[in-house]
């Protein structure tokens, strides 16, 4: 093999947000902070959403995997959705070392607007294996 055979192909980055560490604090605090690193204090995170139309209806479909109905809100202004919530993260303590973090903590927000009439008496919400399904019935 030439040079360079032993690099690694591929760069995974796990983490969206970064924070600085002072190097001489760096090996104390890293594991007994690496749960923060995934989300810092004060950010909202957007869940994925997906937003269509069938022939009678406009249906938002967004993912929360993890979130207790109790700990999200649904609310619908005249044509704005808006989802917001906060998935709370297991307890890190009992972990000894951490070999990927991808999944996002915290509050969470995401705001749709309803982009034609609907029907605001006729709206059906329902969260099931982690997907929050909204649906509003078109005015004809």
């Amino acid at each position: 093999m030439g040079e360079g055979a032993n690099r690694l192909r591929y760069k995974y980055i796990a983490f969206k947000y970064t924070r600085k560490v002072n190097p001489a604090d760096a090996l104390h605090s890293a594991w007994d902070s690496f749960g923060s690193w995934s989300q810092q204090p004060g950010m909202v995170w957007r869940p994925p959403t997906d937003v269509y139309e069938t022939p009678d209806e406009l249906v938002v479909l967004v993912e929360l995997a993890g979130v207790a109905e109790d700990d999200m809100a649904v609310t619908l202004f005249s044509d704005l959705l808006v989802v917001e919530g906060v998935r709370t993260q297991a307890s890190c303590t009992s972990m000894n070392a951490c070999h990927q973090l991808g999944i996002k903590y915290g509050e969470f927000r995401t705001e749709v607007h309803i982009p034609f009439p609907v029907d605001n008496e006729k709206v059906n919400a329902e969260y099931k294996n982690g997907l929050l399904r909204v649906t509003f019935k078109k005015i004809d």
